[in-house]
């Protein structure tokens, strides 16, 4: 992809330089730079959805190795491989529709009765459960070598079609769909506040205290979604030390007219029995539902926990991490 390589190594160079900051903002340009490279990619005439996993797995190593801490590059490299890989399972799965169904061994071949190529029923079993398997977190987040999956598959559906006219326009709707999908992951980042807002007015009743710590755009935008439909609250926001982004917070909740009140750090456990609830945003959220969170956030979450205060977690879908926290402080309340 010689067109693709300034693109590629200009964001490499503004996440080394730390140019790009926010999960949200990092997650959107790694989208849109893949989405790019998924248009530019020339495919082959085999093994096209294999090919084209294996140009975003090499692309991506690069972008986690040029900021290794944000984990949203990760996350959304991820998130296209598992499109690919559906996209090529839902391919596959087309391609054995007109496939007959025998239930004769492998060892009898009775080929004179029928022109129509044949699959035994475990083989077209086990392809309709890969197609209609319903997408949970762990399969979205899982690991696995997609070339050495998707290879097999592309192989399979290849075969069962003869025609190059047919590979072709194959090829050109598997790139179509693959960036169709791509356009949904980023429209599905750009909404994420709105979508997280909704759930404000189910989450934040009448007359309640809540406590957050430091600054998190979520946090804010879910409050704001609370106001705005007459809820009436006050908000005990923990300053965040050490960089203090809590007084930024607190700023903007008071320009909006929400009740708003600074603490520091320490006074979270003395606060924390007049609290209802404790909402605050995180860095990741990890594959056993533990949390990378800003520093103070396991003092909150041990308080919280001793005193059975709700604890929630608000965070986009691009903060999903495949990776597992050894920390279960979190976890209880989360």
């Amino acid at each position: 992809m010689p067109d693709m390589q300034p693109l590629i190594s200009d964001f490499v160079l503004k996440l080394k330089r730390r140019k790009v900051e926010g999960s949200h903002a990092v997650a959107r340009q790694t989208a849109e730079l893949l989405r790019s490279v998924v248009s530019q990619h020339r495919m082959g005439s085999t093994n096209q959805a294999a090919a084209l996993a294996d140009a975003i797995h090499a692309v991506g190593e690069h972008l986690i190795a040029a900021n290794p801490i944000e984990l949203a590059v990760g996350n959304t490299v991820r998130r296209v491989l598992h499109i690919i890989k559906e996209e090529d399972i839902s391919f596959t799965a087309v391609g054995i529709e007109g496939l007959s169904v025998t239930a004769v061994s492998d060892d009898e071949c009775d080929s004179g009765n029928d022109d129509r190529p044949t699959l035994s029923a475990a083989v077209l079993a086990s392809h309709a459960r890969n197609a209609l398997r319903a997408p949970s977190l762990q399969t979205l987040l899982d690991d696995i070598p997609v070339s050495t999956a998707l290879s097999h598959s592309s192989s399979s559906a290849g075969d069962s079609d003869g025609k190059t006219g047919d590979k072709s326009l194959k090829t050109r709707k598997l790139k179509h769909d693959v960036i169709a999908a791509i356009g949904d992951l980023i429209e599905e980042i750009d909404t994420c506040y709105d979508q997280i807002s909704e759930q404000a007015v189910e989450h934040i009743h009448q007359n309640e205290v809540i406590l957050t710590l430091g600054r998190s755009r979520t946090v804010k935008e879910f409050l704001y979604a609370a106001k705005e439909k007459k809820r009436s609250f006050r908000v005990f926001v923990a300053e965040g030390a050490p960089r203090y982004q809590g007084h930024a917070l607190a700023k903007e909740l008071v320009e909006k007219g929400v009740q708003t009140t600074v603490i520091t750090d320490s006074a979270v456990f003395a606060m924390i029995s007049r609290v209802n609830m404790v909402i605050v945003g995180v860095h990741a959220i990890m594959a056993n539902g533990g949390v990378i969170a800003p520093v103070g956030m396991n003092m909150v979450a041990l308080a919280a926990q001793r005193h059975a205060v709700p604890f929630v977690v608000v965070a986009g879908s691009h903060k999903y991490s495949g990776w597992y926290s050894s920390s279960k402080c979190c976890q209880s309340n989360v």
